[in-house]
């Protein structure tokens, strides 16, 4: 039932197609905050739910977290340790991350379930972290081998368990997303020893996505469709903001700085959000870009609210996006609506 709500979401959406723009009206809601007093806001679905992280008192440690309109911010706890973080919520509101285990040094992927956070294993290592999830509970991520020499992404569902999806060659390869159809992207080195490219992963296997000339990139989002957005490294040393095209990836310049992210990618693709720096790369902002207005700080679209946003990390078919900034020089969560 959940598969055809979010399909007809998606086809509403694009129907009444209103893009983000200045003249429409924003407001921002604070998600929040557990025992401590910060939070960062990582993603939100399709049904507007968000997940993140927490300080829990005494703000050294924090904790992933999900949160509705209706029943506000929820600690979800650890696996045993001190430590969890929530990168990722699907559309039935599973969030997916990492947490510390009681009494070592183990840190595992999980997902949520009914009766609390479930362990979906490692590659054989002491690091595993899932960062992207669906709606049919595929998730997807990274974890270290054994000895601990090399990361590679991986990719698990309830029936297989957790698969190595290897790399392009080299050592290390990152999981970063999966989408509706079951896409992945991230990250993979390649054999040369120098070079690391975005890439993806379908039932074909491995895909080299390229870079924007600087020889290291990630892709950090996928649309429904399989459209990437991520960051590159370029010739001059700047990274760059891209977006996945039928030409190659294509440059999203910055705001001014030498540096920006994608870090969403609205699900049908077109729209990206993600964090720039400003000229002189005093302050990181977050935008929004898309072809017609090419890269905008959201921060111009709600002047006078008292926040600073400085990260957009995730939006959905609704237009909402979530991310991190700073309210009264905290460090806060936040969702960013269209009236």
């Amino acid at each position: 039932m959940i598969r055809v709500r979010q399909l007809i979401a998606v086809i509403v959406f694009a129907l009444v197609a209103l893009p983000l723009a200045s003249a429409q009206k924003f407001t921002v809601t604070d998600l929040g905050l557990l025992s401590g007093t910060q939070a960062v806001g990582n993603a939100v679905n399709n049904l507007g739910a968000a997940a993140g992280s927490a300080t829990v008192d005494p703000d050294i440690f924090m904790h992933a977290f999900s949160w509705t309109k209706k029943g506000g911010i929820k600690d979800l706890g650890t696996l045993g340790g001190d430590l969890s973080i929530g990168n990722a919520i699907s559309d039935t509101a599973v969030v997916a991350g990492g947490s510390q285990l009681a009494g070592d040094f183990q840190f595992d992927a999980f997902i949520t379930t009914k009766t609390g956070l479930k362990d979906i294993g490692n590659l054989g290592g002491q690091l595993s972290n899932a960062a992207g999830i669906n709606v049919l509970g595929q998730v997807v991520g990274s974890a270290t081998l054994v000895g601990e020499a090399s990361t590679h992404a991986f990719y698990w569902d309830s029936k297989h368990g957790m698969k190595d999806l290897g790399t392009l060659g080299g050592v290390n390869s990152q999981a970063n997303a999966i989408s509706l159809l079951g896409v992945t992207v991230g990250s993979a080195d390649k054999a040369d020893g120098v070079t690391t490219d975005a890439a993806s992963w379908d039932t074909k296997g491995i895909h080299d996505l390229g870079n924007l000339g600087g020889g290291t990139a990630a892709a950090n989002a996928v649309s429904a469709f399989g459209q990437a957005a991520g960051s590159s490294s370029i010739a001059s040393g700047e990274v760059h903001a891209f977006l996945s095209t039928s030409k190659g990836l294509q440059d999203l310049g910055t705001l001014g700085g030498t540096f920006s992210v994608a870090n969403g990618i609205y699900p049908l693709g077109g729209i990206v959000v993600g964090t720039a720096t400003d000229a002189g790369d005093v302050d990181n902002l977050a935008f929004v870009w898309t072809s017609k207005t090419g890269m905008v700080d959201l921060n111009t679209l709600i002047a006078g609210s008292g926040w600073v946003l400085q990260s957009a990390n995730s939006i959905n078919v609704l237009g909402q996006i979530v991310g991190t900034g700073t309210l009264n020089g905290a460090s806060h969560a936040f969702i960013l609506n269209v009236k």
